[in-house]
This record gives C-alpha cells, structure tokens and sequence, in this order.
C-alpha cells in the first residue's frame, strides 16, 4: 500500500505534518510518498527526518527552474526496492546492452530509468544554486512575514482568507475570496496592475515568494 499526499495543499497553502503522516503510514504497513512541489524551494523539507520514504517535486515552482526537471528523494528503505519500471538506464553499467538479465545501480539511481532532460537540468541547477546559497529556512522565515502581512492586508479589505489560520500550518500561498465579488475580473483587474495571481475556481491564489518585499504587499 502506498499513502500519496501534498507537503503543501496547491489551492490554500495548508502544510501537513509529514512525520505525523509518515509514522501512520508505517504502522498500517504502507510506503508514504510526498509531492513536495508546492513546499520545495519555499518551506524546509525534511525528507530524512520526517521519516518518508520519498518526496518528488518539479523545480519550476518555488525552485524557480524551468520545466521538464524533476528531483526526488528516497529513502534507504526504498533504496533497496525494485523500482517497478525499467529502462537503459536501469542496469548498473547501462552501456551493457546484454538484455537477458539486469543488475540495478545501488541507491537512488535505481529509479533514473529514463534519458534525463538535460538541458533542462542544467538550467536547474542555477535556481537550485541560488535558493541553497540564500538559505531555504532564511527564505521560509522571509515568507511567512510577508505572507502574513498579505493576510493581515486582505482582511482589513474584507477578503475571507481560506485555509488555517495558525501560521504553523500555512506556507507561503495565500488564498482569498471577496463575498459578492467576481474572483476572475478582480483577477484581470490585479494583473493589469502588475499583480500576478492566480484563479482558483471561486477564490485567488497569491504566492508571494523571496524575490518579493513587503513593499510589493503594500502596493499590491
């Protein structure tokens, strides 16, 4: 059994307790798998100490890459597992072209079954660069004060901010709705003043992140 679950919920921002989730998992006898592209690059993601088995993300969100990128983390545990698919780069020396039997690479290269995008990769690297130099918990800390001062803003508009409202348990992402308002033309209305959101059914997502200020929040 596999539990599947989000760091980070992409419409409200909510952040869940990995280990809390994980240690379930565990104990039922499940595999817990993380989709950290909404918490990666904005939130710490403690892959290891949350005790998960793997964490997947893309790297054109809030690892400010480009697309066709990804990067997983895996476990010891499922170092040792048979990855399931298989391709070329499955066999430990992937230039043995002998298809009668196939010894899997140690650790997590076990799971690079395929040709990797590497253009793409290497484009990567730079964000991914930049966000270590800065330090992601130095960037969370930025971004939990200027979303809370979006949060703070959005209220006193009258806006009906979704999601918790412990700050433990949000991120970044701030979602609202304005009762009696159009989302979709408040939204064409913010981009047309250099706001960029984004519509989420009847509510607007604003993903403020370290390259903005809190000068950004107020002339926003």
């Amino acid at each position: 059994s596999i539990v599947c679950v989000s760091h980070v919920e992409y419409g409200t921002g909510q952040t869940y307790d990995l280990k809390a989730i994980a240690d379930k998992a565990h104990r039922h006898g499940a595999i817990c798998v993380v989709d950290g592209t909404q918490s990666a690059g904005q939130v710490v993601v403690d892959a290891a100490g949350s005790g998960v088995d793997a964490v997947a993300t893309s790297t054109y969100k809030w690892l400010c890459g480009p697309f066709g990128t990804g990067l997983m983390y895996v476990s010891p545990r499922m170092q040792e597992m048979n990855p399931g698919l298989l391709g070329w780069r499955s066999h430990k020396d992937m230039w043995d072209f002998q298809a009668d039997r196939i010894e899997l690479p140690e650790g997590a290269k076990r799971y690079e079954f395929g040709t990797m995008a590497y253009g793409t990769a290497i484009g990567a690297t730079v964000g991914l660069r930049y966000l270590l130099d800065t330090g992601v918990r130095k960037i969370q800390e930025h971004n939990s004060k200027i979303s809370a001062q979006l949060v703070e803003g959005l209220r006193e508009l009258g806006a009906e901010v979704l999601g918790p409202t412990d700050p433990s348990q949000r991120s970044a992402t701030v979602a609202a709705r304005f009762t009696g308002k159009n989302s979709a033309e408040f939204a064409r209305t913010l981009k047309q003043n250099n706001v960029i959101t984004s519509l989420r059914k009847d509510f607007i997502r604003f993903s403020p992140h370290f390259y903005n200020s809190s000068d950004d929040i107020r002339r926003g």
